[in-house]
């Protein structure tokens, strides 16, 4: 079952239920056996007026009686009979013959198509035998009377008990739906323990594991962050001499060398990975001190444009800004990086010759910054992979092939900001990565609706 509150208001109802079951059954029977006592006690008290109306006014010949005679009238029946066995007085719904052999006490006998309960005794007094009867199936009604006033009280009482239940159930599981509020208000980097204000023991367990378990994943995440930093700085020193060397070698060998060429690309590609990891560790929520404030994203943009010019330039590449002055809130070197990112990200797959476009505009109740280019795209199935760290699309290494941390750092920077990206497909034909900020009101200086750079 899925809700705890369910269950236990199903299994304490079910006991309910199956307790007042076996309550009745026992009431029944005990009601059963009251009866028989009490109609036994009222066949011996008729017998008993029987017989002292017999010994005050003994009748000189056979009579019968209307139903009016016995205080049981139309459930007691008797007979009258002599020592020599001559039916005397009778009620007149009573058989002529005997209805049980005469010896005294209480005997269970068929006549009349129904079942009887039978009480013969003598009387000394004016010495005759006397018979009174009454159905069986009388016997039974109050007891069944009994049980059924019983079962419909417990019937009309469940539905009430059950939402008593489920109140009082609610209320004890409410320590559960504070500790699931405060976890569902974690954010993802937040690894700090639960707080609840004196929990029950249930829920104190809960709360011990689920902050233990936080604290083994904050050791160990931070375990890896120190690696990854002391891993980037540590090669720093190695990939400076690395560059020193290869200096020196370039100068005793034909710039046209094919494996100088290569290396120099790797390690090229190696500083890079290590500033990239370096600038991943320092974009962490728990280590950058954002400074936010108002920026206008299209003068970014264009800074984000011109430092990067003399690579697009080299590469043959075509770029072009769009939009005019909109503003945001947000830190000014974390959103630098953010738009550096996307355009080394569009040059590093967009061909020579090829077109890279940015545009800022308005929508409903923010601003989008997209980057698209006219490179090969991206598959869809790849485009919820790609923010995953050193993932990068096929596993190639190649050239045009990236550190794997860029879109990382450009979701970890929009979320930073409380932002979205979206991947899909520009008008060129290549990928687009859509940013989109909220607003926080229009920039006070506007600029050209179409700019170059």
């Amino acid at each position: 079952m899925r809700s705890i509150r369910s269950f236990l208001v199903i299994a304490v109802l079910s006991a309910i239920t199956l307790t007042s079951f076996v309550a009745a059954l026992y009431g029944y029977r005990a009601s059963v056996k009251a009866a028989q006592t009490l109609f036994d006690a009222q066949l011996s008290d008729t017998a008993s007026l029987i017989a002292a109306l017999l010994a005050t006014r003994p009748p000189q010949k056979a009579q019968t009686f209307g139903p009016g005679f016995a205080p049981s009238a139309g459930q007691a029946v008797f007979q009258v009979w002599t020592r020599d066995r001559r039916l005397l007085l009778h009620s007149s719904d009573a058989p002529a013959e005997a209805m049980a052999p005469l010896r005294p006490g209480f005997q269970d006998r068929n006549f009349l198509g129904q079942r009887w309960r039978v009480l013969v005794r003598f009387a000394p007094a004016s010495d005759h035998w006397i018979q009174v009867a009454q159905r069986a199936d009388t016997r039974y009604l109050l007891a069944d009377s009994i049980v059924m006033e019983s079962v419909i009280a417990v019937m009309i009482s469940l539905p009430i008990a059950a939402l008593f239940i489920w109140l009082i159930v609610g209320h004890g599981l409410r320590m559960l739906d504070r500790l699931a509020a405060q976890l569902s208000r974690k954010q993802a980097a937040d690894l700090s323990p639960i707080q609840l204000a004196d929990p029950p023991g249930e829920v104190a367990v809960i709360v011990s594991a689920v902050n233990a378990l936080l604290y083994r994943l904050e050791r160990s995440f931070e375990r890896e962050r120190r690696l990854t930093a002391d891993a980037a700085h540590e090669l720093r020193t190695p990939v400076a001499a690395l560059k020193v060397h290869l200096h020196n070698l370039a100068a005793r060998l034909p710039p046209e060398d094919p494996d100088l060429g290569q290396v120099r690309d790797e390690v090229a590609r190696l500083e890079h990975l290590i500033a990239q990891i370096l600038l991943l560790y320092r974009m962490e929520p728990e280590h950058y001190r954002a400074d936010m404030g108002p920026l206008d994203l299209t003068e970014l943009a264009r800074g984000a444009i011109a430092a990067r010019y003399a690579d697009l330039d080299r590469r043959g590449q075509h770029i072009e800004l769009r939009g005019k002055g909109r503003q945001v809130r947000g830190d000014r070197f974390a959103l630098t990086t953010l738009i550096d990112n996307l355009l080394a990200n569009a040059s590093r797959y967009t061909p020579a010759g090829g077109e890279i476009r940015v545009c800022i505009e308005a929508i409903a109740g923010g601003v989008r910054l997209e980057v698209a280019d006219s490179g090969p795209g991206m598959p869809a199935a790849e485009r919820d992979r790609v923010f995953d760290r050193f993932y990068r699309i096929g596993g190639d290494r190649g050239q045009g092939s990236g550190s794997g941390l860029g879109l990382s750092i450009v979701k970890l920077i929009a979320d930073l900001h409380g932002a979205s990206v979206v991947l899909g497909s520009a008008e060129q034909g290549g990928l687009a990565v859509r940013v989109d900020f909220p607003a926080s009101g229009p920039c006070s200086t506007h600029l050209p609706g179409r700019s170059a750079a």
